[in-house]
């Protein structure tokens, strides 16, 4: 949560899903400037963009570095890594004040953003699983998906066989994994590219995943989630 650093600022109420902001924004209320966390209790901010058009200028605020770029792809104008100072957000919001004519994100900031990241980031490429008394490494891409039940992280391999892991959710699961391979389907499913065999138009917008292996149960992506997941299929 922001403080408030400017006295006579008027602050929205906090919204913490990407459904209450929908609904909040389309309500057509006037705002000036948004801070988002890139994770929401019901998926990823940028669903928010793909199922609305977000009228006003973004600083995004997370704990990880990989989202920077595609956050400057869309509305932001920052993006600032966890935990905040007050100095740090000061200088989010002059930059604010120096954009709010234009409203365009900073290019120059992005090229060198880009130039920062590209390379630098790396992703998980196998896993240590478990195995009597060893540990067995297991390559990353030989699971077709990645559930959670019960607050039970799980990977289901391409051959049948599961295997618990230590991560606690799916959502610190996808920060350490390739997001051009894996996608997070809903809240209990995330997906292999790989395994993804057919898509099915589904009742309200929703879309239906066929996938193989096939899971226990509906791999079902929302309305509000069809766009990006189609930008992540055909990328």
């Amino acid at each position: 949560m922001v403080t408030a650093l400017r006295p006579m600022a008027r602050f929205a109420p906090a919204i913490d899903s990407v459904e209450a902001a929908t609904a909040y924004l389309r309500e057509g209320t006037a705002i000036d400037l948004i801070f988002l966390d890139i994770h929401l209790s019901d998926g990823h901010a940028f669903d928010l963009f793909a199922s609305i058009d977000v009228p006003c200028p973004v600083i995004f605020t997370t704990a990880y570095d990989q989202y920077a770029v595609k956050a400057f792809e869309v509305n932001s104008i920052d993006y600032l890594l966890k935990p905040m100072t007050q100095e740090r957000v000061e200088k989010a919001l002059t930059k604010f004040d120096q954009l709010s004519a234009s409203r365009k994100p900073d290019e120059a900031y992005l090229a060198r953003l880009q130039k920062l990241l590209s390379g630098t980031k790396t992703y998980k490429q196998s896993f240590l699983i478990p195995y009597k008394d060893k540990l067995l490494p297991v390559p990353v891409k030989d699971f077709a998906w990645f559930e959670i039940r019960q607050g039970v992280v799980s990977g289901n391999k391409f051959d049948g066989t599961v295997h618990l892991l230590e991560e606690r959710s799916l959502d610190e699961l996808a920060n350490l994994i390739d997001p051009g391979q894996f996608f997070r389907a809903n809240r209990q499913f995330l997906i292999n590219r790989a395994a993804l065999k057919e898509v099915v138009q589904y009742f309200n917008g929703k879309l239906l995943l066929k996938m193989s292996p096939a899971p226990s149960e509906k791999v079902i992506i929302s309305r509000e989630k069809v766009t990006l997941f189609k930008s992540w299929v055909t990328a």
